[in-house]
């Protein structure tokens, strides 16, 4: 039998990895259509970028997962419902929360690539530019992305000026 929708995943393994990674959410009226949320809370904007990034801030949501499990849903109804007109009906707040899910995964990784790009631009001594052709070429995760950064470019060095320093403020090599 020809399915409509082809998901990656199994659905055992969707629901594993999603309850392992990922909160069960409660309904909500305001978002009904997700069905999970982040274990860990993102840090806030001051932290460093490499604690932001160890801690998971810039990693794929559980959005595309959630879309292989309704995917995973609206076969078995294809399979339940053998006429074209009940499957459509019964698969209609499915295919809406699809739609929702597309468009909120979407939102979220502009979110997040942007966000990272600025972070990479203030972290180092880089150009836009230069960060944009870098992240064109072959890395294995964010994180050897930014060592390999921090080696090529090394970090930006903030000073501060000794004029708007507080008196009482010493630092660690004037000790």
């Amino acid at each position: 039998m020809i399915l409509p929708y082809k998901p990656i995943h199994t659905q055992e393994w969707l629901e594993k990895f999603l309850s392992a990674n990922y909160y069960k959410k409660n309904y909500d009226r305001f978002m009904w259509w997700r069905s999970y949320s982040l274990k860990k809370k993102p840090l806030d904007k001051l932290q460093p970028l490499r604690r932001k990034i160890e801690n998971g801030d810039f990693e794929l949501g559980p959005f595309i997962f959630e879309i292989e499990l309704v995917q995973h849903r609206m076969n078995s109804k294809y399979i339940e419902h053998k006429h074209e007109d009940t499957y459509h009906e019964a698969t209609q707040l499915d295919r809406a929360r699809i739609k929702r899910l597309e468009e909120d995964r979407a939102k979220d990784e502009k979110l997040k690539l942007e966000t990272l790009r600025k972070d990479f631009v203030l972290e180092f001594n880089m150009t836009k530019e230069q960060y944009d052709r870098e992240v064109g070429r072959p890395n294995t995760s964010i994180l050897s992305f930014y060592d390999k950064m921090k080696k090529r470019f090394g970090l930006r060095g903030w000073k501060v000026r000794d004029n708007n320093r507080p008196s009482n403020l010493v630092f660690a090599d004037e000790r």
